[in-house]
Formats: structure tokens, C-alpha cells, sequence
């Protein structure tokens, strides 16, 4: 009878520290934390891959957050060894970080040159990337997905002519808090925290118009223009589809957890503009614009003010600017190949014409 007592208080304690780390991980709201625990809720989408390229081996394990599309965890390992090219990505994420873990322990790694790639794979990874990367794995797109990944990683590690092999499978925070070898486990004092939150309740969202009828809302936080008096464009010129620079009034944990996501959000707590495009403009007493800055997550923006300018997206307007510039300057490299060709015809014919008489 005792043996039963212990086995029964056993897995009680068990149960209750799951628990306490799903609580932690949804924000304390209990429904998701119970379906965490029954598994019929996963917050997780891992990456498993390997590369190559001329003589250097690399192989990667990232966990990503794709409720709030941020890393969570990485392992990367880059190497001269022909071993990295031998490990299997088709299996489950426990067994392709225990190969991982392996190869780690063996040596022969080139540790300085893996932490920067890793650090850079974890930089890069912006929230915007990471929607794109999410998007394609919900429509099962694995052929694009691969693309996608093998320029990303061309562009992270600066390596020419990759050789990528990639697979990714779906987990909860949970599985890999309990079961991952090499991600740093929660202290007593977090469990804790965990336990104690309250869930943040689901926003409502006011619908100024029909242009979010349809849409997927997992997320709407209050935000701001931020305003750019020189290069910015007139508030009264904006339209839906613009994308704009917005700064994020809450500070809600999940805002906080959004501005991580985008970079934006410093050791002191400070929060940057992040992007957002325009999916809602309506006027009334004030300016009412509703914006989207990744898949699911809106931000609501009510502006007074009418004489202002609006500061833009510069990495997309400043894309925008230098495609207009290069098919520009190919327009004109066109127009002026056509007129020598012109010109040399009318120099023929007029040859032609003097040696026939």
C-alpha cells in the first residue's frame, strides 16, 4: 500500500511540474496549458538540417516559437568533417540532437566559427522570416520551404553553392523543456512565475470595417505612427497597403514577446518601431488604422493629428527605390542601343545610296 502511495504522490509532483511549465509557456492560461500536457497543443516548429559547401560541413537544430515567432533554441555546428554530412534529418528531433550532441562531444569542431553562425542564423531569424518560413510549412509546402531555407543560409553564413537537407517536425515548449539535452531548463523561481500569471485575456477586436472580415486575429495590440517631419509621407495620403513604422503602446507580456521577435526591444526595456502594412483605414473624429505586422498579429492605431507625415518602411521603400532605379537605368541602356542601331542603318543606307550612284 505504501508503494502505491509513494507511486500515486510521485506522479502527482510529476504532473504538477508539467503543468507548472506549460503555465509557463502559455502565460498561465490554463486551457492551452492542459492541452499542452495532452500534446494537442504545440507552440513549436523544429528545424533539422544539414549543409555543405565546398569543404565545410555544417548541421543545425532551431526551435522556433511560432505562436510568437521567435527562436527559442539552436544548436549549430560547423565543421571540415565529412561526419556532419552522414547525419540523418528524417528523424525524430530527440534522436537528430543526440547525433548532434555526439558529434559536440567527439571535437574536431570549429567552435568560434559555429557561435557566430549561430548567432547570426538567430539575428537573421526575424520575425518576418520566420512568418514566411511558418506560412510555407502550413501549406505544406516543403519544395519552396527548402529554397527559401538554402538562400537564407547562403546569405547568413556568406557560403557559395550550398547543399542543404532540411526537415522539420511540429513539438511543444514542453517536450522540449522535459526531453532536449541541450536547451537551458527553467529555475524554480520561473516555474514559479509561471504558475502565478495570469493568462492575458483575449482581445476583442472592434471592427472599423470589413477588411479584417475573414482574417486570422490571434494577436491585436495598440500602436503609434511614428512620425518622420522630412522623408515621411502625408498622413492624409496614406492608403491600405502602405507599409509604415509603428511603435507598440502595450506592455503586455505578449507585446514584449513581439518586440523581442522583431529586434526591438533592448536590456533596459525600451521598445523600437517595428514594420506594419496597412490592411484598415477609416476616418471619422480621428484616424483609425489597423496594420499587419506578421501572420495573425495586428496592431490598432488611432491618430488625432492631421498635419504630419508618416515615417515608411525604409527597408522596403528603400528596395522599392532601387528597383525603380535599375529598370531605369535598363530602360534607358534599351532606348540608347535602339537608337545606335538606328543609327547605324540610316549611316548604311545612306552609304549605299552614294556608291550606287
Amino acid at each position: 500500500m505504501s508503494n502505491e502511495l509513494e507511486a500515486a504522490a510521485s506522479n502527482f509532483a510529476e504532473t504538477t511540474k508539467k503543468m507548472q511549465i506549460a503555465l509557463y509557456y502559455t502565460y498561465g492560461d490554463q486551457d492551452k496549458a492542459r492541452k499542452m500536457l495532452s500534446d494537442s497543443y504545440k507552440d513549436l516548429v523544429i528545424f533539422k538540417g544539414k549543409f555543405s559547401s565546398a569543404s565545410v560541413y555544417g548541421a543545425f537544430l532551431i526551435f522556433v516559437n511560432k505562436i510568437y515567432f521567435k527562436v527559442t533554441h539552436s544548436i549549430v555546428i560547423v565543421s571540415k568533417s565529412f561526419e556532419l554530412s552522414e547525419l540523418k534529418t528524417a528523424v525524430d528531433w530527440r534522436n537528430f540532437e543526440r547525433q548532434l550532441d555526439l558529434v559536440q562531444k567527439k571535437g574536431g569542431i570549429d567552435e568560434i566559427f559555429s557561435s557566430q553562425i549561430k548567432d547570426n542564423i538567430s539575428k537573421r531569424l526575424t520575425i518576418q522570416e520566420l512568418t514566411k518560413f511558418v506560412r510555407l510549412i502550413e501549406a505544406k509546402d516543403e519544395i519552396s520551404l527548402g529554397h527559401n531555407f538554402q538562400k537564407f543560409l547562403t546569405d547568413v553564413t556568406g557560403f557559395q553553392n550550398i547543399v542543404l537537407s532540411l526537415d522539420y517536425e511540429e513539438s511543444s515548449s514542453l517536450a522540449m523543456e522535459l526531453h532536449s539535452i541541450t536547451s537551458t531548463k527553467l529555475s524554480p523561481a520561473e516555474l514559479a512565475k509561471g504558475q502565478n500569471q495570469q493568462p492575458q485575456p483575449e482581445v476583442k477586436v472592434e471592427k472599423i470595417d470589413d477588411a479584417l472580415e475573414g482574417r486570422e486575429i490571434k494577436l491585436m495590440l495598440n500602436g503609434a505612427l511614428i512620425l518622420s517631419p522630412i522623408k515621411g509621407k502625408d498622413i492624409a495620403k496614406l492608403a491600405v497597403g502602405d507599409r509604415i513604422m509603428i511603435s507598440i503602446i502595450d506592455k503586455t507580456p505578449k507585446a514584449i514577446e513581439l518586440a523581442k521577435a522583431f529586434k526591438a526591444y533592448d536590456e533596459e526595456g525600451n521598445m523600437k518601431p517595428i514594420p506594419g502594412r496597412i490592411v484598415s483605414l477609416k476616418k471619422d473624429d480621428y484616424l483609425n488604422i489597423i496594420a499587419i505586422v506578421a501572420k495573425g498579429i495586428y496592431m490598432k492605431i488611432i491618430e488625432e493629428e492631421e498635419n504630419i507625415k508618416v515615417a515608411m518602411d525604409p527597408t522596403y521603400y528603400n528596395q522599392s527605390k532601387a528597383t525603380e532605379d535599375e529598370e531605369s537605368k535598363g530602360f534607358s541602356k534599351t532606348f540608347i542601343i535602339i537608337l545606335t542601331l538606328i543609327f547605324v542603318i540610316l549611316v548604311g543606307i545612306v552609304v549605299a545610296f552614294v556608291f550606287a550612284l
